[in-house]
């Protein structure tokens, strides 16, 4: 017969688990440079295990075409100039001044080129460094707000974060513009808590270099200053301590965004903002509404029937227009098309919602079934979010930045052309937030102490 006296008491088994969670825990908050170490060496083996098959890079990779191009022909003595007929259908040998890719990316990719005698390979080594400094901001990023436990979970979330680790082997702004996004945030959290005008400055600094990365990212900025401006308002402050924090963060993303305007008013015959293919963008993703079915993501080839039925109607083109004359032709039909279907276009750009965090339709829109990994992808984005959600509670106020952030940049794609790699600029600032959303989890359970 067994002794009774010898049975393991479930109350004692349930303070054992507990007691090991807690040294875990109490582990990772005293030696979190030991685990952040760990999570690099992890986010370094999975990129190599995710990207073998897209390895060696090549220019049919993503976005390569266009930003590495250009590039090449700035070395080559061409200019900042590109022809890709897709989007401006009368470029050629005599039309070719570009403002299709933001500058700042491209100047960087022209450096490379130059340096690492046209290597692909070397540029995709730079863009591997950007994603694992990405990786470390998003720790500082939210260890600034939510404490070490959170900010490890967030650099944890990015280093399993297929779609960045996918941008790795390919050439494009998007990393860097998510590196700087996460930098102007951090240093906005910073200034906030400081109120040091070199904080407020090394703001304004990174918004601005974000801008002339990805222009969609203008919508940060501009989120960041009105915020700023009506935070600073509400605190009842005098007036200098009210106005020059947003006119610091104002003025240096005018200021860094000024030589690029000059340049395509000076190259193009117009200071086009940010780029030349938000007029194109704006028609392919909105022309659909004139008929019924109209949820959906647009893809290369319906996209093409319509920028050539507009080519068709517009007897007044003369076949030289520059890129500058066509993005404002795009954006002449476009506008007529929503003036006429208004509540169609607002119904279409709420939709465009989930192509944006989900990349539904996108696939089907070129004939293809969804991979097996994007399906993971959307169960990851959902988790992400509803964490961020999360990590919300009782911090709205306090982190307002990210989350305008956030809805700033996403309604700004949902107006004119939506799909999940768009999104990636605010995705550490959504990952800071689910970072915060896991430890409120934690905090619900009594086995985490």
């Amino acid at each position: 017969m067994s002794n009774p006296s010898k049975k393991k008491s479930p109350l004692l088994n349930h303070s054992a688990h507990q007691s090991f969670l807690e040294r875990t825990l109490g582990f990772i908050d005293e030696h979190p440079g030991y685990i952040l170490s760990l999570i690099v060496v992890l986010a370094i083996a999975v990129i190599f295990a995710l990207n073998v098959e897209s390895l060696p890079p090549t220019m049919s990779s993503g976005e390569t075409d266009s930003w590495w191009a250009i590039g090449l022909n700035l070395i080559h003595g061409h200019g900042y100039s590109l022809c890709l007929p897709r989007y401006f259908p009368f470029c050629g040998p005599n039309n070719q001044v570009s403002a299709a890719r933001e500058p700042l990316p491209v100047l960087l990719f022209a450096a490379i080129a130059w340096i690492g005698r046209e290597s692909l390979w070397v540029a995709v080594g730079v863009e591997f460094i950007i994603y694992l400094a990405v990786l470390i901001v998003i720790y500082f990023l939210t260890r600034e707000w939510g404490g070490v436990r959170a900010a490890l979970i967030a650099a944890f979330f990015w280093a399993m974060y297929i779609p960045a680790i996918e941008l790795v082997p390919q050439v494009s702004g998007d990393l860097l513009a998510t590196l700087l996004v996460s930098l102007g945030i951090l240093k906005v959290l910073r200034a906030r808590k400081t109120k040091n005008l070199l904080d407020w400055v090394s703001a304004g600094f990174f918004l601005g270099l974000a801008v002339i990365s990805r222009s969609g990212t203008l919508a940060i900025a501009f989120a960041v200053v009105c915020g700023v401006a009506i935070e600073k308002w509400g605190e009842r402050s005098n007036w200098r301590d009210s106005v020059y924090p947003a006119l610091i963060l104002f003025s240096l993303v005018v200021l860094l965004m000024a030589p690029w305007l000059i340049r395509n008013k000076l190259a193009l015959g117009r200071p086009v903002l940010g780029s030349s293919l938000v007029g194109y963008n704006l028609y392919r993703h909105n022309y659909i509404i004139t008929g019924n079915d109209y949820f959906r993501y647009v893809g290369g080839v319906e996209g093409q029937a319509g920028i050539d039925a507009v080519i068709a109607q517009r007897t007044d083109l003369l076949g030289t227009e520059n890129e500058a004359q066509m993005d404002l032709v795009y954006r002449q039909e476009a506008l007529k098309i929503i003036r006429a279907h208004p509540i169609r276009y607002g119904l279409l750009s709420a939709f465009r919602f989930f192509p944006l965090w989900f990349n539904l339709t996108y696939f089907k829109a070129y004939g293809k079934s969804i991979p097996h990994e994007d399906y993971w992808i959307m169960v990851m984005q959902g988790v992400l979010l509803i964490l961020a959600i999360l990590g919300l509670r009782g911090n709205l106020a306090r982190v307002w930045p990210l989350w305008v952030s956030v809805l700033a940049f996403s309604l700004v794609y949902m107006a004119v052309d939506s799909r999940l790699l768009y999104l990636l600029p605010a995705m550490p600032l959504v990952m800071s937030l689910g970072g915060v959303g896991v430890t409120v989890m934690l905090r619900w359970s009594p086995e985490a102490g």
